[in-house]
């Protein structure tokens, strides 16, 4: 089925995780042809459920696609399924779109976007915000670093994934905000736990907490999407504490690099890392209230 006012375009998507998966589920909706691959089978089955084309590699995936989706954990792992054994490199077209939708350095985004330019590939540093529930919905935040055309051939995938889209620069300058904007995140995921863990200690009613915060000068987007979720056990992952490990990572280092001390990112990550050392890394960051009051009880 073709999509309302266009033609059905070709996408590729490698990494159908939560994230990923409810991309490639937007695009399917949005009546596109959408190839996808992920290591875990699990995803792959969900994926193909929704009518998607699972592949046995990255390069399947990248085969005929006019945009790739790349949405996998790290850098490492764009190096990986882009210039791997089975790497989506050698499939990509001339005129096709990398879409990098992973947090990664500004540096690595800036080189990717070299190394795709020498193919006549374009590279959108296009990272995104708005977690599961934005990705499942299509109203996610692209923060894109591309040139217009790119940005112009890619905007139907865009399109059906977001609801905003900034241009904030060539490739590099995505990176760069996202992760200025993951720095945030990280802080105040750890600051509603530590709050929320300090209510419970006092006697606070949760749900009320909560009510009279959001409404307050202490509210944020971060606590008005954690401290409900805290408040009645919900510990579903939308983002793991590893992945704001890995994101925070990248501020700290690129703040060194600048010559900024962020003393209380420093901070916010040793939080992270205990929480990591105890086991918790692939769980919920709302679980780090687990590092204020000790683990839960199972039951």
């Amino acid at each position: 089925m073709a999509p309302a006012g266009g033609e059905r375009r070709r996408v590729g998507v490698i990494g159908l995780g939560i994230m990923g998966g409810a991309m490639a589920a937007r695009l399917l909706e949005a009546g596109h042809a959408v190839s996808g691959f992920d290591i875990d089978a699990a995803a792959l089955e969900r994926f193909s459920e929704r009518g998607g084309t699972a592949c046995d590699s990255p390069a399947h995936a990248a085969q005929g696609a006019e945009v790739l989706l790349l949405m996998v954990h790290d850098e490492k792992q764009v190096e990986r399924v882009l210039d791997g054994p089975t790497g989506a490199l050698e499939r990509l077209s001339s005129g096709s779109v990398v879409w990098l939708g992973s947090t990664v350095p500004p540096a690595s985004a800036r080189a990717w976007a070299e190394r795709l330019a020498e193919r006549g590939i374009a590279l959108i540093d296009g990272p995104v915000s708005g977690g599961a529930t934005g990705a499942e919905e299509g109203e996610l935040v692209a923060i894109c670093g591309a040139g217009d055309e790119a940005l112009a051939r890619a905007g139907f995938a865009l399109r059906a994934c977001t609801r905003h889209v900034y241009h904030v620069g060539p490739p590099g300058a995505g990176a760069t905000v996202k992760m200025i904007n993951q720095l945030l995140v990280a802080a105040h995921s750890a600051l509603t736990a530590e709050a929320m863990a300090l209510a419970r200690r006092a006697g606070v009613e949760p749900l009320q907490l909560v009510e009279v915060v959001s409404n307050s000068a202490g509210q944020s987007r971060i606590f008005d999407k954690r401290a409900p979720r805290i408040a009645v056990g919900d510990h579903a992952v939308h983002v793991s504490i590893d992945t704001l490990r890995k994101d925070l990572r990248i501020a700290l280092e690129t703040a060194g690099q600048l010559g900024v001390d962020p003393v209380i990112a420093r901070s916010v990550l040793s939080v992270l890392d205990g929480a990591a050392q105890a086991g918790r890394g692939a769980l919920s960051d709302t679980t780090l209230i687990d590092s204020y009051l000790g683990p839960r009880t199972p039951g």
